[in-house]
């Protein structure tokens, strides 16, 4: 009688067997001392789902039962795994806005992906149905669904696809992720079972993870692999990379597609189907019965012709969902599963992934060489997973690990090493409980153009171990207590004016005996402000350097330093302006009006002035502008070989709203003015006898003997000749010879 407390009992509950497996550990190798296997009654599974019990207890029990009358005793604690037909597998999104003025970085990352994870959990429930669950609609997602694990699809950065976020700046991140979760109802109806036969949970796992803990070594999982268990209603996936199981997958196509299509050409019933296919498989003699009674010997060339369809459409089914979840194509796929011993499968499977025919292999007991025993009653691909999950009893492991957040239990699988990022998933714990949120921006118009303040960022949540700092990635054993202290918004702008716009320097004058320090005007919203002065959201900045006499002679009297003035506004020539009625002002010793701008030294003066303002002194205020100055009419000429300049004083013409006026005139508000020069004549401007009166020219003695000489631009001309700009004159007394 074997010490029951070396061995490990184990059970492989199917929808068609269940397989019992007594595993005695050896050093390095195990040995199989006893096995059984089972046929379920009617009804009692279906697609890997237990539905009745009662009914799963009591073949649970002829198990124990026969395995005891072998062994005498055996563990009353069994390793039992989940299939991985019931793993629910969804599509999860998150987006969230960021700072463009930093990178975006790790953590970050991470945290936008448990926000959608949390996403396709709310998802999950939100369409789950009390058939799906076995649950109240109400039941919480925590109560109906285990996390497992989940693997990013497609990173966004500004709505656009993008391969990877970290260290880019944008405005908004987002994510698609595919999460994959196990229905909490799979575990209990496991565990009640067990119960109701006298047996205990021992451990429990998955059955892909098992058969590839068993079959795919650790050392040998940073490769890129698939592990495809091919039963006969359905075919589990599980992916590695990196030195993890990273996915999981499902398809409800398995070796059932090949029976069916050959029950559909040769008229049989399931189990004939089976019959035939089996017979092929080993290539036995082919003969079955179909539903007529009749005899069927088909040709092996002819099953194999007929059956081509159906395995390329499974090995299609199975390709595209080991592509999806891997998002590429794997260095190798290891088939198990009695579905995997299909004809012509895995060179379809090549085929469609395309890789080497050799990179597919179909594995049985053969790739469990440290275990030894019943060769005889389990051998082939379809003993793996039996023998894998009493291998993974031994190791005491459970899939449930308990966790503790901020004092909360939560129970996390043991699929693949856990983090802290899978442990604050399963607590609810997402983005928003992670980082800090920053403080609220403000949006103003300064000067016409809107900007954007951000607040500051705030600061990340602290994640601890104890008294140790950890990280998302932070590995976690059994029994961790996780604290998490929580984020700290930052503050909302509230930044000083100066810090959001330039203000332009001041201005300084002397004005009479002061010397001035003009700032420039900076209204908040159409009031007076100083550039020390926080501002607001919505605020409208109008920030204008006072540089004009107006803006001077206005802030003086704003400060009470000048008696106020009545505003005068007029259009000169076609421009607005305004005269400070009542103020005479001199810029530099010259009569100025508002517009008049003014630079740093200038000297401003300014004095009461009761008179009214005509257009004769509008005029002297432009002289510039409208040409009194230099006058209208002023040509070059050479004269004897010397450069003159000759002038006409101009004669002005004036207007008030359209009408001709006088300079005396007197102006009001609202008045237009034009101020122009005119012609007198219609003769020319200037003649050849103006420049006797800009240049000395000694007139002859009439007595002396000669003649007077008058050449213009070399040819004779005489003193009304008209002259223009650069002409050339020479005047002389020629003298007659004898």
């Amino acid at each position: 009688m074997q010490e029951v407390s070396s061995l490990t009992y184990a059970l492989d509950i199917g929808t068609r067997t269940i397989a019992g497996i007594v595993l005695e550990r050896q050093a390095d190798t195990y040995r199989i001392v006893a096995a059984k296997i089972s046929e379920q009654e009617p009804g009692a599974m279906e697609d890997g789902q237990i539905h009745d019990v009662a009914r799963v207890a009591r073949t649970i029990s002829q198990v124990t039962a026969d395995l005891e009358g072998k062994l005498g005793v055996i563990p009353r604690q069994a390793a039992v795994a989940a299939a991985g037909r019931t793993l629910k597998t969804t599509i999860g999104s998150a987006s969230h806005t960021v700072s463009p003025a930093n990178p975006i970085d790790a953590l970050t990352i991470q945290a936008l992906e448990m926000q959608a994870v949390l996403q396709a959990r709310e998802s999950l429930h939100a369409h789950a149905d009390a058939s799906d669950t076995g649950l109240h609609p109400q039941t919480s997602w925590a109560s109906a669904y285990i996390f497992v694990a989940y693997s990013p699809m497609t990173y966004y950065l500004d709505d656009e696809p993008i391969g990877n976020l970290t260290g880019h700046r944008g405005t908004t991140i987002g994510v698609d992720v595919i999460v994959t979760f196990l229905p909490r109802i799979v575990i209990d109806s496991l565990s009640a079972s067990l119960t109701a036969a006298g047996l205990d949970v021992a451990s429990l796992t998955l059955e892909p993870i098992a058969a590839i803990q068993a079959v795919v070594p650790v050392s040998m999982r940073r490769l890129k692999l698939a592990l495809v268990d091919v039963g006969a209603g359905t075919s589990d996936i599980a992916l590695t990379k990196d030195g993890i199981v990273f996915a999981y997958g499902m398809v409800s196509m398995a070796g059932n597609e090949i029976t069916e299509a050959l029950c559909q050409h040769y008229l049989l019933d399931f189990n004939e189907g089976e019959r035939l296919k089996r017979q092929f498989q080993r290539r036995e003699r082919l003969n079955v019965e179909n539903v007529l009674g009749q005899s069927i010997n088909p040709r092996p060339e002819e099953v194999a012709q007929m059956i081509k369809k159906a395995v390329e459409t499974l090995a299609a089914t199975i390709g595209q969902e080991i592509l999806r979840l891997g998002e590429g194509t794997p260095q190798a796929v290891i088939c198990i599963g009695g579905g995997s011993l299909t004809p012509y499968f895995p060179e379809a499977l090549a085929r469609f992934l395309e890789v080497p025919t050799s990179r597919v292999a179909v594995r049985g007991r053969e790739a469990l060489p440290n275990v030894e025993g019943l060769h005889d009653l389990l051998s082939g691909p379809d003993s793996v997973t039996p023998i894998a999950i009493a291998i993974n009893g031994t190791t005491t492991t459970s899939l449930s690990i308990p966790i503790t957040v901020n004092g909360r239990a939560v129970r996390l699988l043991g699929l693949s090493t856990p983090t802290v990022k899978d442990a604050l998933i399963a607590a609810g714990i997402g983005l928003r409980e992670l980082k800090g949120k920053p403080g609220a921006a403000i949006t103003l118009t300064v000067n016409g153009e809107v900007k954007v303040i951000p607040g500051s960022m705030g600061k990340s949540a602290v994640i601890r171990i104890g008294n140790e700092t950890a990280t998302l990635d932070t590995l976690l054993q059994s029994q961790t207590n996780l604290t998490i202290e929580p984020p700290q918004p930052g503050e909302d702008a509230a930044p000083p004016l100066k810090e959001i716009a330039a203000i332009p320097p001041p201005l300084t004058i002397q004005w009479g005996e002061t010397l001035l320090t003009i700032p420039p005007e900076i209204l908040r919203n159409g009031k007076v402000v100083s550039s020390e002065d926080i501002v607001a959201d919505r605020d409208v900045i109008d920030i204008t350097p006072r540089k004009h006499v107006g803006n001077v002679t206005k802030w003086l009297q704003d400060r009470g330093d000048l008696a106020d003035s009545t505003p005068l506004h007029y259009t000169l020539n076609g421009k607005q302006r305004i005269y400070r009625q009542g103020l005479s002002i001199w810029v530099n010793g010259a009569l100025a009006s508002d517009e008049v701008e003014l630079e740093n030294g200038d000297i401003l003066q300014t004095e009461p002035d009761t008179e009214e303002l005509t257009i004769g002194k509008l005029h002297e205020l432009w002289p510039k502008e409208l040409g009194t100055d230099t006058g209208h009419y002023t040509i070059s000429v050479t004269f004897n070989g010397k450069l003159i300049t000759l002038t006409h004083d101009a004669v002005w013409k004036y207007t008030l709203n359209g009408k001709t006026t006088t300079p005396n005139t007197t102006i009001h508000d609202g008045d237009t003015i034009t101020i122009t020069p005119t012609i007198d004549s219609e003769e020319p401007s200037f003649i050849l006898s103006d420049v006797f009166r800009a240049a000395d020219f000694k007139v002859p003695d009439p007595k002396a003997r000669g003649k007077l000489q008058i050449l213009l631009n070399g040819k004779p001309a005489g003193f009304t000749s008209p002259i223009t700009d650069s002409d050339v004159i020479e005047i002389g007394w020629i003298k007659h010879t004898r």
